[in-house]
């Protein structure tokens, strides 16, 4: 099984927060494929920079390699998926929909909006 993942459950999931849920961690470790949208992975570095964190952001990255991490791009695949959402949502997460709807995955998000226009997600 494949799953999209969101910045704050990534973030959560490498900080090993508590605000991760049980069932979002239970399938970023199980699943057979985590797919880290491109935008996910520079706003997890933003998150580690504002917050002042010592986890090595270069280490993960060479983690991703050995792990089951696949890092989606934004392609014109993405771009011309992201015409089909409402535009009233924000770029950031249309992006994200898009990729987990292109890979016709559950998306792990613990955002509102996320979840009101992907049935799939889960928390």
């Amino acid at each position: 099984m494949q799953v999209v993942i969101d910045s704050h459950a990534l973030f959560w999931f490498l900080t090993n927060n508590p605000k991760l849920s049980r069932k979002a961690r239970h399938l970023i470790e199980n699943s057979e494929q985590v797919i880290i949208p491109s935008i996910v992975l520079m706003e997890i570095l933003y998150l580690l920079e504002k917050n002042n964190l010592s986890f090595k952001f270069v280490d993960f990255l060479s983690e991703l390699k050995i792990r089951n991490y696949l890092v989606y791009p934004l392609d014109l695949n993405v771009i011309s998926q992201t015409l089909s959402i409402d535009s009233k949502i924000e770029m950031h997460d249309r992006i994200i929909i898009a990729i987990a709807q292109i890979f016709n995955a559950d998306l792990i998000s613990r955002d509102n909006i996320i979840t009101r226009f992907y049935s799939r997600t889960i928390w």
